[in-house]
């Protein structure tokens, strides 16, 4: 795993970037648990996925699992992304055959048949200012009924947010990850009606 390389978010070092990403890996975990047994066969989103770290976090927890990985694949949150990169990290990883990738904007609809079973996000839809209602309606529009959107991140304005979740969906579970003020790291665990 030497050659994997998640990337650097903006804002922090890669020491804080990896301590980010375990702490997070940690609470997705613990809040993937009750949602699916391990052996499911899922058909998994990673929204915003960036160089693959929620995707290989994914893939450990549900090994018969088929992960998409969408995102713009250009430098803006995580340093060095590229489709070629997060290509390379899940041939390290040894995943690949599980893995593919969708070069996409979120604020568009994903025009596919495809139906996923879960869909997951860290660390995206904050970027967005008001164009994240549209990203969050592409996630619900290609999620099946009942699934689950497990999603990472700082709610700046958390009650619109609430609102538009209340529409699609109930909240499931919510963990506080700490943080400051408005920009307080959240997990929420949203089940699609």
């Amino acid at each position: 795993m030497t050659d994997v390389d998640f990337g650097t978010y903006h804002h922090s070092t890669p020491e804080e970037s990896k301590q980010i990403r375990e702490d997070a890996a940690k609470a997705f975990s613990k809040l993937l648990r009750p949602l699916y047994p391990s052996t499911a066969t899922l058909k998994i989103l990673d929204a915003g996925c960036g160089l693959g770290f929620l995707t290989y976090a994914a893939a450990k927890r549900f090994p018969k699992a088929t992960i998409t990985g969408v995102d713009l694949f250009r430098h803006g949150s995580v340093s060095d992304l590229s489709i070629d990169k997060v290509v390379q990290n899940m041939k390290s990883l040894g995943i690949v055959s599980r893995t593919s990738f969708l070069k996409h904007d979120l604020t568009k609809p994903i025009k596919s048949d495809v139906q996923f079973d879960l869909a997951l996000s860290n660390l995206v839809f904050h970027n967005m200012g008001k164009k994240r209602f549209n990203a969050y309606g592409t996630v619900f529009d290609v999620l099946k009924p009942g699934g689950c959107f497990v999603m990472g991140d700082l709610f700046p304005r958390g009650k619109a947010d609430m609102d538009y979740f209340r529409e699609r969906s109930t909240l499931v579970e919510e963990l506080d990850q700490g943080g400051s003020g408005r920009w307080r790291y959240q997990i929420k665990v949203l089940r699609k009606a």
